[in-house]
């Protein structure tokens, strides 16, 4: 039955309304969720920022002198073959605060892992349809330590929380099969990092995310309708483990350039035996290798009445190949523009972040084409409004 399907599936690529790469394996793992880190890239890990909090890194908390709160919200448009979908939804949510002199801390959850997509394929004896829900949440805590002038570390610790809920339907003739997959998704990380800086001009970043229990799923496949199904306990085995690197060239008090790189490693034999998200014939997963280079233009006035002063807007451009790879051997690559500003408020309460990625992710032999555009709206804001106010 399960071979029935998949063998459908992989006939199905060209088809309505959602990413190809979204029906093979998980969909995207590990998306930028921030609107800064989205426009900068991995160099952004190198960053350490006493008025903003860039969660990308956790040696960065230390920086923190305040209580900061931000909340992020993301869409995202995809095109295939002149058919445009779109998946917009709540990205992360994050509060941090300093603890003393030379540590900071932060609480927060994003989206991981999607498994939306919803299709149809006419076959000469009837129709196959697939809808699925869910995705993967990262809940963590994180802390962060400035050991020196020089040297910042810093620990996150992952919870990933989730659910899938996938009904697969065939029609052949005047009958009918429904067959629903659905369950919890659980696991865990542990994420290190470091921000150094050399001398005045430069900064480096890294950070690697080791899933120390990878996430499994919890369920059942059933046919509806029946007491036909089959308990699940599946491990992805495939799940990554994500190194980012960053480097900054501080050029002048406005003016940043950087370069960032990031690495994700699969397990070879991840899919080998999976039931929930095994792959086409002679697919594989890969290693993903990105590359970013970005420029940051740093607002020249934070608490000047012009609006144009307190803006700061940020460039570049990013490379990476996608992790799973076809039976012709020949890799996925995804090329994009990537851009962002920021507006803060004269105040210091507040500051309004947006962000934008533009790109194409080229297919080769078995998938189409697929062209996408990534908008992102932040809004942090600092302990100010947290303060009590005093009242006649």
């Amino acid at each position: 039955m399960k071979k029935i399907i998949i063998l459908i599936l992989v006939l199905a690529y060209s088809l309505m309304g959602q990413s190809a790469y979204y029906r093979l394996g998980y969909g995207d793992i590990f998306p930028t969720t921030g609107p800064f880190s989205s426009s900068l890239g991995h160099g952004a890990v190198a960053l350490g920022d006493s008025t903003r909090i860039a969660t990308q890194n956790p040696a960065a908390l230390s920086s923190s002198n305040k209580v900061h709160f931000g909340v992020t919200l993301g869409s995202e448009f995809r095109s295939i073959n002149s058919t445009v979908s779109n998946n917009t939804r709540l990205e992360q949510l994050y509060l941090s605060f300093p603890v003393g002199k030379r540590f900071g801390m932060s609480l927060g959850t994003q989206a991981i892992a999607d498994f939306a997509s919803e299709y149809a394929f006419s076959l000469g004896l009837g129709t196959f349809s697939e809808h699925s829900e869910g995705g993967i949440w990262d809940y963590h805590i994180g802390l962060g330590y400035d050991l020196s002038s020089s040297m910042r570390l810093g620990l996150k610790l992952h919870t990933f929380q989730g659910l899938l809920r996938r009904e697969t339907r065939v029609q052949l003739d005047d009958s009918q099969e429904l067959y629903v997959v659905k369950g919890d998704i659980s696991g865990r990380s542990i994420e290190a990092g470091v921000i150094s800086n050399l001398r005045e001009k430069v900064s480096l970043g890294l950070t690697v995310n080791i899933p120390y229990d990878k996430p499994t799923l919890s369920g059942r496949d059933s046919l509806a309708g029946s007491g036909a199904y089959v308990d699940l306990e599946e491990e992805l085995g495939a799940w990554p483990t994500t190194i980012k690197f960053g480097v900054i060239y501080h050029h002048s008090e406005t003016m940043n350039f950087m370069a960032g790189i990031g690495q994700q490693l699969f397990s070879e034999s991840g899919f080998d035996d999976a039931q929930v998200f095994s792959l086409p014939e002679g697919w594989s997963t890969t290693p993903v290798a990105s590359f970013q280079l970005a420029m940051q233009k740093l607002p020249t006035d934070r608490t000047s009445r012009y609006w144009t002063k307190r803006t700061g807007w940020h460039a570049g451009v990013s490379i990476k190949n996608y992790y799973l790879m076809p039976a012709s051997g020949n890799m996925i690559y995804e090329y994009s523009l990537i851009s962002g500003t920021n507006l803060e408020l004269r105040n210091g309460r507040s500051m309004f972040e947006l962000s934008g990625e533009f790109g194409s992710r080229g297919g080769e032999e078995s998938l189409p084409e697929e062209l996408f555009a990534r908008m992102k709206l932040g809004i942090q804001i600092n302990d100010m409004w947290f303060r009590k106010v005093k009242r006649r």
